[in-house]
């Protein structure tokens, strides 16, 4: 099979104010992320990049496969935020929900109601542009 291996891959960054906010490290920090975030606009940054792996060469000595890169790009949309009162931005942390992400929120789920207005490609912000 001459077919390449297609390698998928993508990052997400949240930047308010030239400020990377990244995942939280604690409650503590989810908490005081959320609440630079309430009521503000900020930017989401997705990186992208496609590599292809072809087969070895069948009349090459060597048995390596070829890497190149196909595609990279970076695609960002602007978020704004709704103003949040400190018993949201408790419930929303305590749903566990922001823990493993930037900017303590996830847009695809219950951290979807925190946001006012999108700019640009949602799925940009949940991480994997579709729309490019």
């Amino acid at each position: 099979n001459d077919s390449p291996v297609l390698v998928l891959g993508s990052d997400t960054i949240v930047d308010l104010d030239g400020t990377i906010l990244e995942k939280p490290v604690d409650v503590d920090d989810a908490i005081a992320t959320l609440s630079k975030l309430s009521g503000q606009q900020h930017s989401v940054h997705t990186g992208v990049a496609l590599y292809a792996f072809t087969a070895p060469d069948s009349n090459a000595d060597s048995e390596a496969s070829h890497c190149y890169k196909a595609c990279s790009f970076v695609d960002t949309a602007t978020v704004t935020f709704a103003e949040l009162s400190p018993q949201d931005i408790q419930a929303y942390v305590a749903s566990g929900e922001p823990m493993d992400k930037a900017g303590s929120y996830g847009i695809q789920g219950i951290g979807g109601q925190l946001v006012r207005r999108v700019e640009g490609d949602f799925f940009t912000v949940m991480g994997l542009p579709m729309h490019r």
